[in-house]
């Protein structure tokens, strides 16, 4: 199968790199852990919200343009997880990233067509929807919650802000393409809706 120009074994390969990219980070004592939540946690909803398919496919139109920048600053609005696993030999925590402050973010109206859909047909076992998941693969970003430095926090995302599997947030941060495929965005922020 390809994902655009990529085959699904390229892309397996391009997010066990993603996952290796934690070796740049450091340990996360207590107090560490409050100043980053503290810095991390954003007190209002911020403006200008797009969905993870609309910025991920701006970066797909623009990535042959001479005078395109390859790092924009944006704010998404998606939901962690909220479709089966595309990536089961290399991810199998998905949405998470065991061990550092990752999750894959999945645009919201693709989670809510899984979500009316696995509720009709029993769930992630539904070959239907694992078969659809592949094909959309392009509407998920990979969120990389980051220090002051820019560097992945390593602990867990669960841990560190109490996030949890299909719950819809808002990011803020310095998104990159990937291989000219898949969003990948270095997030200082993140708003948790109430």
């Amino acid at each position: 199968m390809t994902f655009g120009r990529l085959s699904h074994v390229h892309l397996l390969t391009l997010l066990s790199l993603c996952a290796f990219a934690v070796t740049a980070a450091h340990a996360v004592g207590p107090m560490d852990l409050a100043n980053h939540r503290t810095r991390l946690r954003l007190a209002s909803l911020p403006e200008a919200r797009q969905d993870v398919l609309s910025v991920q496919q701006r970066f797909v139109a623009e990535k042959n343009q001479p005078d395109a920048a390859k790092t924009q600053e944006v704010v998404l609005v998606g939901q962690i997880g909220g479709m089966p696993n595309v990536w089961k030999e290399t991810h199998p925590d998905f949405p998470w990233y065991a061990g550092q402050a990752s999750f894959f973010l999945v645009d919201s109206k693709i989670a809510t067509q899984f979500a009316s859909h696995a509720h009709a047909h029993g769930g992630e076992d539904c070959a239907f929807c694992r078969q659809l998941a592949a094909k959309n693969a392009n509407a998920i970003a990979v969120v990389n919650l980051v220090d002051a430095q820019g560097k992945i926090i390593e602990v867990d995302a669960r841990q560190l802000l109490g996030l949890k599997d299909r719950q819809t947030v808002v990011i803020r941060g310095r998104a990159k393409l990937l291989a000219g495929a898949l969003l990948v965005v270095d997030a200082d922020g993140i708003y948790v809706p109430r």
